[in-house]
């Protein structure tokens, strides 16, 4: 008798209500929500309402989705969570690792969508060198090996999916310069970390983002040790401790 192999358990967003004060935790590209789940675990401890949405083509197991996706999508989809979020809070931050720290930064930029504050995890809001289509292109094999699909579909369905990544690499970098333009606009306390190892993206644009900044109040984090992931890394509790902190000085209204 044949032994069934077990299917994957996909990721799933999560909506933690614990108060009046909330915050969005955006993942990062070809990521999901489990990138941010500790740092939600201890924001919910301190009685935060936390919301981790899955962002368009994210969490499945074709990545195709996820570059079938478009920038836009997802922006809409950063609205339609602060929109929810909006209806159980009085005033809500917003952080995002990697690309979701750009979606983060272009919600703090939108005058239309009053932040209390919020920041980016290891986010290239300034075009560097980086790793990322090699990257992905490694994560696309490794789910097609997982689903077990034939060399030849495999190799058609990769072929796709470099051609669909370098138009939306594309369109994430125009959305980063974008967002890069209006930084100093903004007059709310911006959190940033950034780790001395990271595999993924140049440390130099947590800089940049630094340098950009420099008309509000920032407080910025280098974990000398740490990844791309900061929020999986071996230094994730000391890393959320910073995050915490930073959270707490915010000038909410109310008590929790």
């Amino acid at each position: 008798m044949k032994k069934m192999q077990r299917k994957p358990s996909l990721p799933r967003p999560f909506y933690v209500k614990k108060s009046r004060r909330g915050i969005l935790l955006l993942h990062a590209y070809s990521g999901s929500p489990n990138d941010v789940r500790m740092l939600c675990r201890l924001l919910e401890k301190h009685q935060y309402t936390v919301s981790a949405p899955m962002l368009t083509g994210h969490g499945t197991m074709e990545p195709l989705e996820i570059v079938q996706a478009s920038v836009q999508q997802w922006r809409e989809d950063v609205s339609d969570a602060l929109a929810t979020l909006a209806q159980d809070c009085d005033q809500v931050a917003v952080f995002g690792l990697s690309m979701g720290g750009i979606l983060a930064m272009d919600a703090l930029t939108q005058a239309t969508l009053p932040l209390l504050g919020g920041g980016v995890f290891c986010s290239p809001l300034f075009k560097n060198e980086n790793n990322v289509p090699e990257n992905f292109l490694k994560y696309a094999q490794q789910v097609y090996q997982v689903a077990e699909l034939p060399t030849e579909e495999m190799q058609q369905r990769l072929t796709k999916v470099k051609e669909l990544q370098q138009q939306q690499m594309q369109r994430i970098e125009e959305l980063g310069a974008e967002v890069a333009t209006k930084l100093q606009q903004l007059r709310v306390p911006v959190y940033i970390a950034q780790g001395g190892k990271d595999e993924m993206i140049s440390a130099a644009t947590a800089f940049q983002t630094l340098e950009a900044l420099q008309q509000t109040d920032v407080s910025f984090h280098w974990f000398a040790e740490s990844g791309h992931v900061i929020t999986v890394d071996p230094v994730h509790q000391q890393f959320e401790q910073t995050v915490l902190n930073f959270i707490e000085n915010l000038p909410w209204n109310e008590e929790k």
